[in-house]
């Protein structure tokens, strides 16, 4: 295998794991973190202060989330634009599953940039609050941006369990790989009802 097609390959080993981890476990723990806003203002400020708090959070946040996203994100763009597609010729199940994915990964990319932007880079110095959140979802564009980011970034991760799993040789029959589609699509449906509760929580 020449050195170039080597690295890529590897590349993309790299790219896909991440997607599970460290990236995809963040994001449960991003949903269970926000799950406290189910409890009020109260225990949501204070699982915040707890966090910020720590010694440890900034590096966390930027070597072992920031990176690996960043990492992912900027592959992820080389493999979108490199890549094709034939869903419209041929519209398999797997084709127009690629094409969501690639799609809701572009998504995925502005919506946690700018709400990284809106909820960490735009505190700096100081804790956001139950409060701050709310008053940065009144607007409706803002909510159905939300809707649309989680919705997108819960799509990437739960297919891309499928995508992962193909890529290294995990799944190989088609009865394997219907099994995980069916699980990844119930996990779908879980996470996103989760995630638009959190949501609704908020506003």
């Amino acid at each position: 295998m020449p050195v170039e097609k080597h690295n890529y390959f590897w590349l993309r080993r790299f790219h896909s794991l991440f997607g599970i981890f460290p990236i995809g476990i963040f994001l449960l723990e991003h949903f269970f973190s926000n799950s406290f806003a189910f409890q009020g203002a109260g225990k949501f400020n204070g699982l915040v202060e707890t966090f910020q708090g720590m010694w440890a959070t900034p590096f966390l946040e930027v070597g072992l989330i920031g990176l690996p996203i960043l990492f992912h994100a900027v592959f992820g763009l080389v493999i979108a634009y490199t890549g094709s597609n034939n869903f419209i010729s041929y519209s398999y199940y797997r084709n127009w599953m690629y094409f969501f994915q690639r799609a809701t990964g572009l998504m995925a990319i502005v919506f946690i940039f700018l709400h990284v932007y809106a909820t960490r880079l735009n505190f700096i110095g100081k804790n956001i609050t139950y409060n701050d959140v709310h008053l940065m979802l009144q607007p409706t564009w803002v909510k159905w941006f939300y809707v649309v980011g989680i919705l997108s970034a819960v799509y990437h991760f739960t297919n891309g369990i499928c995508t992962i799993l193909m890529t290294w040789g995990i799944t190989v029959s088609q009865r394997s790989q219907k099994v995980v589609a069916l699980a990844s699509w119930a996990v779908f449906a879980g996470m996103s009802a989760w995630g638009l509760l959190i949501l609704k929580a908020f506003v």
